[in-house]
């Protein structure tokens, strides 16, 4: 994002995130399957905004699961929000049912941004706890007819998917049956969380295929750090699947600065003053 208070190399605007044109996000010849290409007029299912979508503002749907339990996702995706509004688009948010509902709207209501709520999510048992809603994750099941409803009344002209869940597939078809360009961020390794979960490492493998077909669909997926291009380049040869780019985060120095240091904040917790804290 294209804030002064952030800094990071290399970085990309929202703009540069979704593109202008559809050839701007289309992949080599040689990948595996074909993207489609927009026609000169649009399809019946588009013909409701008789403009051609790409000399226009964005109007970005963005689908993250939790976007109500703030975690480092969330703050992501809500730092995007604003900027594409700031920037003149419009965005609408996809998510479930997830989190503290009262964090829909913590930084306000804007015209060119909608919420829609998914009507099928389900909870994430290993981390959903009734008594802090907050921390509760949800994953998308599929797309209802009354979402499906909603999206097209939003008439996106891109779609960004943050997690590449059953609701996702649902989105991916979506876009291919109304030509809308598709992208992807990359936020978590999950399969690889599965190492860590005792008695589920059955699913890092299956996860991974599962990732993979989704990102096959991608006419770009946006990584934080070269680190993380490297690794799924050379562990799960995800550059032969998308346009695989790097697209750096940034640091809020205005948040994360020296001056909010507390000594008496460490002195509780027994942490040294000199000593460097990751949390």
């Amino acid at each position: 994002w294209s804030s002064s208070k952030l800094t990071n190399s290399p970085s990309l605007t929202p703009w540069q995130l979704y593109p202008q044109t559809h050839s701007d996000l289309e992949r080599p010849r040689t990948m595996m399957n074909t993207i489609a290409t927009i026609p000169e007029e649009l399809s019946p299912s588009t013909k409701r905004r008789p403009v051609n979508r790409f000399h226009q503002p964005h109007r970005v749907l963005i689908y993250t699961t939790c976007y109500n339990v703030i975690d480092g996702v969330t703050l992501t995706i809500r730092k995007i929000e604003q900027e594409i509004l700031l920037s003149g688009g419009s965005v609408c948010i996809l998510t479930t049912q997830s989190g503290d509902l009262n964090n829909t709207h913590l930084d306000g209501q804007h015209e060119n941004r909608t919420v829609l709520f998914l009507d099928n999510s389900v909870p994430i048992p290993f981390v959903n706890d009734p008594n802090n809603p907050g921390l509760s994750y949800h994953l998308g099941y599929s797309l209802s007819s009354r979402v499906r409803g909603q999206i097209a009344d939003f008439e996106p002209s891109i779609i960004h998917i943050t997690a590449p869940d059953n609701t996702a597939l649902h989105l991916v078809q979506y876009a291919r049956t109304n030509e809308i360009p598709l992208m992807g961020t990359y936020h978590s390794n999950i399969p690889d969380y599965m190492d860590h979960y005792k008695g589920m490492g059955w699913l890092k493998p299956l996860l991974i295929s599962f990732f993979r077909h989704q990102y096959n669909f991608m006419q770009a997926l946006y990584v934080p750090t070269p680190f993380i291009r490297n690794y799924l380049v050379n562990t799960q040869k995800m550059d032969r699947v998308t346009n695989l780019q790097v697209w750096g985060r940034g640091i809020d120095l205005e948040r994360f600065s020296p001056k909010h240091r507390s000594k008496m904040f460490r002195h509780r917790l027994g942490i040294p003053d000199n000593a460097i804290v990751v949390t």
